[in-house]
């Protein structure tokens, strides 16, 4: 009986002790109206490369080179490539999202979205209609796309007013971004190709302001069978990988194949023996062309040739021995110091003087001179001998 007794006891004890005080009702928690927001700001810009080049003979470094009959060189290139960037459409893109972290119904105003230095409004599309009622724990996203005037570091500012729950207040939220990495490049790389060369080797690099450089090495290998005079030109080209935009640069080595032997010719033969006649046509003077411009002469090189040395005119006494002697050089005749020597001034003087300017008497006596070695030349006194006509 005592054991019934003591658990009745416990039971009506707990009973008692379940009971809310008299006059006091429970209390659910209430979480206060709140709304938070936040923003993201990613910059957007493209960048434009404009591209030049420029082309070099490395080797031989003087650009000019002298090789026997049949023997081989290889003539190398450097091909400098110079991409320099220009940045344009800058905008900057994100979204704000506006969050009721509280327990009760917000009316929200329209946010504000200020983009600064500048004072640059931006558009949020949120698509609603302001003012709008956000449910506890809901979030409102908006969207927005800004273009901006430069590249300049900005920072993005939004604020939205809201109250409910008889209270109300703001919320703010800002992002900084800089245009440092492009999202759209445009012509950022090329192709380079020199169709009479091999590439061998290339370096590039790119600087803190994003200027490209590059330098492509090319080789190619010569040999001529006849002697004479020969002009390598070497021609590189860029084709950009968006446009196709094209450039090109060339470089050119002066190659002269001595001739062994051989023998000259006087002025006489070189006048009679062209394609004008009357004599049977030499084909040396395709090497150089009747009608090529001489120099500062206003004239071909035939019409020179024909031109008489009136009263003695130096420059055309030069220019007759000359003429032959390049012809006679270009049909396969060995020459000699002396006459290389002539042939060289005589070059230099026909780059400076006209036949009607006035020379000294020192500078048309050294002509006359010059031309006199040239002339022994042509008559085979001197170098290999005249030849059988």
């Amino acid at each position: 009986m005592r054991y019934w007794y003591g658990i009745l006891l416990a039971v009506g004890l707990l009973a008692a002790c379940s009971q809310s005080p008299q006059g006091v009702n429970p209390q659910a928690v209430v979480v206060p109206a709140s709304v938070t927001v936040e923003k993201t700001a990613v910059p957007k810009f493209k960048r434009t490369y404009r591209w030049t080049i420029a082309k070099r003979v490395t080797d031989p470094a003087s650009g000019t080179l002298t090789l026997a009959t049949g023997q081989a060189y290889t003539l190398k290139y450097a091909v400098s490539l110079l991409g320099t960037p220009t940045d344009s459409d800058f905008r900057v893109e994100g979204r704000v999202t506006i969050r009721n972290t509280g327990s009760v119904p917000v009316e929200l105003q329209a946010p504000t979205d200020t983009i600064t230095p500048g004072g640059i409004g931006v558009t949020l599309n949120c698509g609603v209609t302001f003012p709008y009622t956000l449910s506890p724990g809901s979030s409102l996203v908006c969207d927005y796309s800004q273009a901006l005037p430069d590249g300049q570091s900005r920072t993005n500012s939004v604020t939205v007013s809201w109250s409910g729950g008889g209270q109300s207040g703001t919320a703010t939220a800002q992002a900084g971004f800089s245009f440092t990495n492009p999202t759209e490049v445009v012509d950022g790389s090329v192709t380079v190709s020199d169709p009479s060369a091999t590439l061998v080797n290339s370096i590039s690099g790119i600087d803190p302001q994003g200027v490209i450089s590059q330098t492509h090495f090319f080789e190619r290998s010569v040999s001529f069978d006849r002697c004479g005079e020969y002009r390598v030109e070497n021609t590189a080209t860029f084709t950009t990988n968006t446009t196709g935009t094209q450039g090109s640069a060339s470089a050119t080595v002066q190659v002269n194949v001595p001739c062994v032997g051989g023998c000259t010719l006087t002025q006489g033969y070189w006048k009679t023996h062209s394609r004008y006649g009357p004599a049977p046509y030499d084909d040396t003077w395709a090497q150089i062309g009747e009608d090529t411009p001489f120099y500062l002469s206003g004239k071909g090189y035939y019409q020179v040739l024909w031109t008489p040395p009136s009263g003695g005119n130096a420059y055309y006494i030069l220019a007759h021995q000359f003429i032959a002697a390049r012809l006679n050089i270009l049909n396969g005749a060995a020459t000699t110091p002396a006459v290389d020597a002539a042939l060289a001034w005589a070059h230099t003087f026909f780059q400076t003087y006209r036949p009607t300017d006035s020379l000294s008497k020192a500078l048309a006596n050294q002509a006359k001179g010059y031309a006199a070695t040239l002339d022994s030349y042509n008559n085979g006194y001197i170098g290999p001998g005249h030849c059988s006509e």
